[in-house]
């Protein structure tokens, strides 16, 4: 076996390197320009007319807010349908400027259940994620490998099924914890040192 030297080292990790970022460029190019493909929203939704937002909030933090809880991982047809929707709102809002991109960040994944209605939570590992999770790396991130990118998930009620993506630098998402608390702690700490 030949052996390996810094230099061929150096010319394979050159080589990855130049390979990923052509990948990120050819998502990029592709988010930016293909034409979504989705299921009619009549064959998942019914009637309902669904509406997906991106804002910036007053404390500079982005977060996309879908007005349904997010699909159960078997459900590919409703998956892909709200991927196209985020897609659309992302494309409409940047749409005459750069959206911000983030090299390390956390997402945080806040699922909100209808308070009126009995209805157990799903779990998270059961929760799709990555049609979401693709539209927001080729959108927002420079990459979502765990290195960079890591993910939060909470449920708690609250008026009406939705579903609210929050990205996040690592010193916002400590921000959002202490401000958040109500979304994802279920406990008082002190009681539970007694």
């Amino acid at each position: 076996m030949e052996k390996s030297t810094p230099r061929k080292n150096q010319l394979l990790m050159e080589a990855v390197s130049a390979s990923e970022k052509a990948s990120i460029q050819l998502r990029e190019f592709a988010a930016a320009t293909l034409p979504t493909e989705q299921t009619g929203p009549n064959v998942i939704f019914a009637d309902t007319k669904i509406t997906v937002s991106v804002e910036i909030t007053q404390e500079g933090n982005l977060v996309l807010l879908l007005p349904v809880v997010l699909p159960k991982r078997n459900d590919e047809d409703r998956s892909r349908y709200l991927a196209g929707l985020l897609r659309d709102a992302i494309r409409h809002k940047y749409s005459n400027q750069l959206p911000p991109k983030f090299s390390v960040c956390v997402l945080v994944y806040e699922h909100i259940y209808d308070q009126s209605r009995v209805r157990r939570f799903i779990d998270h590992d059961n929760m799709e994620l990555k049609h979401c999770q693709d539209v927001l790396e080729a959108a927002f991130l420079v990459n979502d490998t765990s290195a960079l990118c890591s993910a939060f998930q909470c449920s708690h009620r609250g008026k009406q099924d939705s579903t609210r993506i929050w990205i996040l630098t690592p010193d916002q998402f400590t921000e959002w914890l202490n401000t958040h608390t109500e979304y994802w702690r279920r406990y008082d700490p002190e009681k539970m040192q007694e």
